[in-house]
């Protein structure tokens, strides 16, 4: 008996594990305008959490919803402004999953910290967020050379001296 018990119990914790990786509902979401925007800062929010649990996988057709719907709101959202500088995005330009999980650093960066304005502490806090969760990921396939230094400068924490320097 307490087998089973204990058995349930460690299913239900692992339902309810599962479920708070489990993506929001954006299909209902209209980004057609302006007003629209109004209050999809924590829908964003829940959004950048999804990418950021899930692994890159092309084939997982709720992380392509989710990474569209970021795009789709960084692009069009009046209360936020998101340069993307060359500099910057350089390092992910070898792949889109990487670049959208840049975006997603970046965006959950300027969403969780709304008083800062400085471009370079924006970079900075985001490829802080966005380079260890690559560093997690299986195929590594795609990163460029100097993707490969931005990661060692990281893990070594030079990566302001590294970008700006």
């Amino acid at each position: 008996m307490k087998k089973t018990i204990l058995f349930f119990l460690l299913f239900s914790i692992g339902i309810s594990y599962s479920y708070s990786q489990d993506l929001p509902n954006l299909k209902h979401v209209k980004l057609n305008k302006r007003s629209n925007y109004k209050g999809t800062d924590a829908l964003v929010l829940k959004v950048t959490a999804y990418l950021f649990a899930t692994p890159i996988d092309k084939k997982n057709v709720s992380r392509t919803e989710a990474g569209q719907f970021l795009i789709k709101w960084m692009n069009g959202t009046p209360d936020h402004t998101f340069l993307l500088e060359d500099k910057e995005t350089e390092f992910f330009n070898t792949d889109s999953d990487l670049m959208l999980m840049y975006m997603a650093g970046f965006t959950k960066f300027v969403l969780e910290n709304p008083t800062i304005k400085e471009q370079k502490v924006l970079v900075l806090g985001a490829l802080q967020l966005v380079l260890p969760y690559l560093d997690k990921q299986a195929s590594k396939k795609t990163w460029s050379a100097i993707l490969w230094q931005l990661n060692d400068a990281n893990k070594k924490g030079q990566l302001e001296e590294y970008l700006y320097k």
